[in-house]
């Protein structure tokens, strides 16, 4: 990954939450990810807490911080189980 831009306020959308040191190491402010669907169906969620440093939910590491939405949407069957939908509105300052 490139170096980000100094003096910018520098916003990161990566499909899928892997190798999140990759945007700190890069100086990024903010990653946006999700693809996770936290599960979508429990104990699946389970399971993408073990494949993810952070499968849903706020995290910061060093200057870095993510989000990883579980999203609006779903995945072959029209149901969640144990988990929810997320719209995400993130208001930077």
């Amino acid at each position: 990954m490139a170096e980000a831009p100094k003096g910018y306020y520098t916003i990161l959308m990566d499909h899928q939450p892997y190798h999140l040191e990759e945007a700190e190491q890069a100086g990024i402010d903010f990653q946006l990810s999700g693809h996770t669907h936290h599960g979508q169906v429990w104990p699946v969620s389970w399971i993408e807490d073990l494949i993810y440093e952070k499968a849903f939910g706020p995290l910061r590491k060093g200057k870095t911080d993510y989000y990883v939405s579980s999203g609006i949407g779903i995945w072959g069957g029209k149901f969640r189980i144990g988990t929810r939908s997320e719209y995400l509105v993130v208001d930077l300052k």
